[in-house]
């Protein structure tokens, strides 16, 4: 089976100890990166790595390539390495087909109950209409990644639900799985906000 990969990044770096390359790319609606770092020494201070970004928003190793089975095929570091990506390429390759391979096995089925299957349905309907259809595309996914808190889904006693992203981890609303109120210190910055300042 054959798994698509449309490349995100691409980043290369030298220095007197080391040179390193980066790629990352998208594999199955999963972004991954294949990093590569060539130091003087073949243990510590070189290494070969594939990861896949996980649902916290941080990296998760998924396959390794074995030190001695490129180093010493790779030239030292030196002035003269100009292009890392021209020597440490087949490895960020080789990682990515292997991370490609792990990431084509079918997914662990996550079955939702009734009710919360329910809950979801009346959600889309109260926002878009009761006949409604929305489709997210994945950069809005990763977009809500990393605006506001994670999301919590908190089934009440009394049937309703609770979809937020407005509160931190240790809320006590949350903590109590919404049987306290929010101590009100739940703040996250506005996506306004958070672009303004990244152009100061």
């Amino acid at each position: 089976m054959t798994t698509s990969m449309t490349e995100r990044d691409e980043t290369t770096g030298t220095s007197p100890q080391h040179y390193h390359h980066t790629r990352t790319v998208e594999i199955a609606g999963r972004t991954v990166r294949a990093h590569v770092e060539r130091g003087r020494y073949v243990t510590i201070t070189s290494r070969a790595v594939a990861e896949v970004l996980n649902d916290q928003m941080t990296w998760t190793m998924l396959a390794a390539e074995a030190t001695s089975d490129w180093w010493y095929t790779t030239p030292a570091p030196g002035p003269d390495i100009d292009d890392p990506a021209r020597f440490l390429g087949p490895v960020t390759e080789r990682l990515l087909q292997r991370a490609a391979t792990i990431l084509a096995a079918p997914p662990t089925t996550h079955t939702l109950s009734p009710h919360l299957h329910g809950a979801i349905s009346a959600l889309l309907a109260t926002s878009y209409g009761y006949d409604a259809e929305h489709r997210i595309e994945p950069d809005d996914i990763t977009w809500a990644y990393t605006h506001g808190g994670a999301l919590h889904i908190i089934e009440h006693p009394d049937g309703s639900v609770t979809f937020t992203k407005h509160h931190r981890e240790d809320c006590p609303f949350i903590t109590s799985r919404g049987t306290q109120e929010c101590d009100e210190d739940c703040y996250f910055t506005h996506p306004a906000d958070a672009e303004r300042e990244a152009r100061r």
